[in-house]
């Protein structure tokens, strides 16, 4: 696991991001932070080593997007953050079962990606996560992690999330967005987790959202 700190000044108030698979940290770069607001981009989930320091902060505020909503579940069942209290925390386009015929990726639809990883099932991913040629385009401006390297993460993910049942979440999770139009996580999977359980904010889109948005603040405020 890494921990990009696109912005760490010190001061008392932490956006800490949990990527999806295979996303490249540069990819939210263009988001803009409050002037008084660090951000840390989470991503690389070939290990659940986590090495980040969070007491010094007053004020955290948690998005997970994709499979950073389960990567957060397994770190808080783990003990990593015992003793932190989140101001809020968000899920996006995620469950806690990242693969679940019912509350996530179909299992056999998450074998099948990790079985056909070259470059062109990855170029096919990323239309499907997309959505649309354009926000395709945006996606495939930033340059890609190595193939390798994030064959290796959905590997790890596979093991880690695939093999064995899930016990009961107990994150405290705030509120999830869920896009209209996932192909990723389906819409309805994420709908059945979710609507019984936390408020739900629904947005046109896609899987992949964050052309939307040109400030973290208009993700919390949703």
């Amino acid at each position: 696991m890494k921990i990009n700190k696109q912005i760490n000044q010190g001061v008392n108030s932490l956006l800490l991001f949990f990527s999806g698979w295979s996303a490249s940290p540069r990819l939210f770069e263009p988001i803009q932070a409050a002037a008084d607001q660090d951000v840390w981009i989470v991503s690389d989930y070939r290990d659940m080593q986590w090495e980040g320091k969070l007491a010094g902060y007053e004020r955290i505020d948690l998005l997970a997007w994709s499979m950073g909503v389960g990567v957060v579940e397994e770190l808080f069942a783990r003990g990593i953050f015992s003793g932190i209290t989140f101001t809020s925390a968000t899920a996006i386009n995620g469950t806690p079962f990242p693969v679940h015929d019912s509350y996530g990726i179909p299992e056999a639809i998450f074998r099948g990606t990790l079985d056909h990883l070259n470059e062109e099932g990855l170029r096919r991913f990323n239309r499907r996560m997309c959505g649309s040629r354009a926000v395709l385009a945006m996606y495939e401006a930033v340059p890609p992690r190595p193939l390798e390297e994030v064959r290796e993460e959905l590997a790890a993910l596979y093991i880690l999330f695939g093999s064995q049942e899930r016990s009961t979440p107990v994150f405290p999770w705030h509120k999830a967005v869920i896009s209209s139009h996932d192909l990723i996580f389906p819409t309805s999977n994420q709908e059945a987790w979710w609507q019984p359980r936390l408020p739900v904010i629904h947005i046109e889109g896609s899987h992949y959202p964050f052309h939307l948005f040109t400030h973290w603040k208009e993700i919390l405020a949703l």
